[in-house]
């Protein structure tokens, strides 16, 4: 809007003071200014609007991008977990069979100890065996009667194996 003091600069006159000269009323300098920067303007305008365009197509493509990265996000996590699951897997199963081997390598070892000692002297058989009979008619015994076995010895369960474990 123009100010008051705008206005009135219009009819000043257009010479300085001195010599004659045509009077006159100069021009108006924001009309001028006016008229020279449209067509500049209205140029910077269509670049103003082709910029916009710009700036929506960059944010529709990023929007696009974090799409596709969301889903390659995920497609990778998947893929982790089931690698970590096999992963998990191969190692229990490298652990089982290095326990196994360890398992049969010390059996092995208590066979080889077991077949190079010596058997009992013949006169210690005897009582050995005269004591493992007295043990299990005991707990056969426990098991049929009413009153509790041997102190420290279990009722037999036929349903059980020598390890303790079900069949």
């Amino acid at each position: 809007m123009a100010q008051l003091g705008d206005f009135l600069t219009r009819f000043r006159p257009a010479g300085a003071p001195g010599a004659g000269s045509r009077a006159g009323v100069p021009a108006d300098r924001a009309a001028e200014l006016a008229a020279e920067l449209e067509p500049v303007l209205a140029l910077l305008a269509g670049a103003q609007a082709d910029a916009a365009d710009r700036v929506d197509a960059a944010r529709r493509e990023a929007a696009r991008i974090r799409a596709e990265s969301r889903e390659d996000a995920e497609r990778i996590a998947a893929e982790t977990r089931i690698r970590a699951q096999t992963a998990r897997a191969e190692a229990a199963a490298e652990v089982l069979a290095a326990a196994r081997a360890r398992a049969a390598a010390i059996e092995r070892a208590a066979d080889t100890a077991a077949a190079a000692r010596p058997a009992p002297p013949p006169d210690r058989v005897g009582p050995l065996v005269e004591e493992a009979v007295r043990l299990v008619r005991a707990v056969a015994a426990a098991g049929t009667a009413s009153e509790p076995g041997l102190p420290g010895v279990a009722a037999a369960d036929p349903g059980r194996t020598r390890a303790g474990r079900q069949r």
